[in-house]
């Protein structure tokens, strides 16, 4: 049974579910998600990694159920969550598994706490170079922009549904992935209407702080085996890019998966499965540079 913790890191408590495993030798399978969501979005990966290794799922700050400062949403602080969180929990030997800016926080993690990662799996991450801190911010953020309007309270979870269901990047999804953040990083209000646990405003400060994420740079440092995956007509990480970011790794595997977005995980959850489960069986002798798509 799925176990749920209030883990301490830095200055939040974070909201982190431990689904069990095979075992107690079953090595931990740890997952971080994407800007906007929560650890929930992950269900399809849970229910096919639990009989064999300790899943590990948790709502970053300012996500889910977890804390949310009103600051403090500089994507370092979304690294050293991840490895206290490892720390706390006293993990060894972790599969770490990251989309999106999840992706960069693994990535971090690998490159700044060695020891704390053995393989790495990072998911059309968002990797930017490095900027100077002082430098003002862009004019424009258009993620920033539309997560500040973003409508956040619905009458129930299924005219929710209804309207996410027909648009991008919903509409891609696949159903059931769609079901659990609208279950899970959804609350219900004292008036019966639903709202979405990640405020648009906090949203909108994770996207600025990309800018100075330095996310790129940290391929280069990572000394771990890492596979990166990347959608086929994202624009987040487009296929030359990948290439690019591949041509950097120590260990990496690059695999890029045709007619797929940024939302990898959530368009295309059983071939990502896949590739994961070939990637963490992998004897040590096969380990090699790969690029595929």
């Amino acid at each position: 049974m799925p176990t749920s913790l209030r883990v301490r890191a830095a200055s939040v408590t974070l909201a982190v579910t431990d689904h069990g495993s095979g075992g107690p030798a079953s090595p931990p399978l740890l997952f971080a998600h994407a800007t906007g969501f929560c650890g929930a979005v992950w269900a399809p990966f849970v229910a096919a990694f639990r009989d064999h290794y300790r899943v590990i799922t948790l709502d970053q700050r300012g996500h889910g159920d977890s804390d949310k400062p009103k600051d403090a949403y500089a994507w370092r602080f979304f690294v050293e969550d991840l490895a206290a969180v490892i720390d706390a929990l006293e993990l060894r030997e972790v599969i770490a598994v990251g989309h999106s800016k999840g992706g960069a926080a693994v990535a971090g993690v690998a490159a700044d706490f060695p020891g704390r990662i053995a393989r790495a799996v990072l998911i059309d991450p968002v990797l930017i170079a490095s900027r100077d801190e002082s430098a003002p911010l862009p004019v424009q953020n258009p993620l920033a922009e539309g997560a500040r309007r973003r409508r956040m309270v619905w009458a129930n979870r299924a005219q929710m549904k209804e309207s996410y269901a027909r648009r991008m990047p919903f509409r891609s999804w696949r159903d059931d992935v769609l079901d659990a953040y609208l279950e899970h990083g959804t609350f219900v209000r004292p008036d019966g209407q639903v709202e979405l646990k990640c405020p648009g405003e906090i949203e909108a400060r994770v996207y600025e702080g990309a800018m100075f994420s330095g996310s790129l740079g940290k391929l280069s440092r990572i000394d771990v085996p890492v596979l990166l995956i990347a959608g086929g007509e994202s624009s987040t990480l487009p296929p030359e890019a990948a290439r690019q970011a591949a041509s950097r790794l120590r260990h990496g595997r690059l695999e890029i998966l045709p007619g797929v977005g940024h939302f990898v995980p959530m368009e295309a959850p059983d071939r990502v499965i896949e590739l994961i489960d070939d990637f963490v069986s992998e004897e040590p002798s096969a380990r090699r540079r790969a690029v595929r798509g």
